[in-house]
């Protein structure tokens, strides 16, 4: 029977996302409407600097946040502003060229991840990450340096 019933999801899926108003168009390896899935205010920009987005779903990034070249964020990552203030924009991520952002991750406050690092899956960045390092953890702390 569960056989069947996945079966019938597989072939319908399309129908029943729409029947709840969910409006997923993936088309690997690229997205048609990152826009619909993904909280990103100023998209083009961040296209611009070849950022990859291998799991676009659930990423939300502060429209102030500066993402570097070539960086790759998983889904479900969130980065954002500190403390509410609406007359401080310095208070978001700076984040470095070539970083990686592992899945359900979360940066916030005006934090700054060097260059080349790694941040790991589920970790909660709240202080300065050093170039070619990776961190992971809840808040992230520190776990080794990267051999370049």
């Amino acid at each position: 029977m569960l056989k069947n019933l996945f079966a019938f999801y597989k072939e319908n899926a399309h129908i029943i996302l729409k029947l709840f108003g969910i409006k997923l168009t993936f088309q690997y390896p690229l997205v048609n409407q990152i826009e619909d899935s993904c909280c990103i205010p100023r998209f083009e920009r961040i296209k611009e600097q070849n950022t990859y987005f291998p799991h676009p779903v659930g990423i939300v990034i502060n429209q102030f946040a500066t993402i570097g070249k070539n960086c790759t964020i998983y889904q479900n990552v969130t980065i954002g502003k500190g403390k509410y203030n609406e007359k401080i924009k310095s208070d978001v991520p700076v984040i470095g060229n070539n970083v990686t952002i592992y899945a359900n991750s979360v940066i916030i406050g005006g934090v700054t991840i060097g260059d080349n690092s790694v941040i790991g899956a589920g970790s909660v960045v709240l202080k300065d990450v050093e170039a070619n390092s990776i961190v992971a953890g809840n808040p992230a702390k520190f776990i080794k340096y990267i051999k370049r």
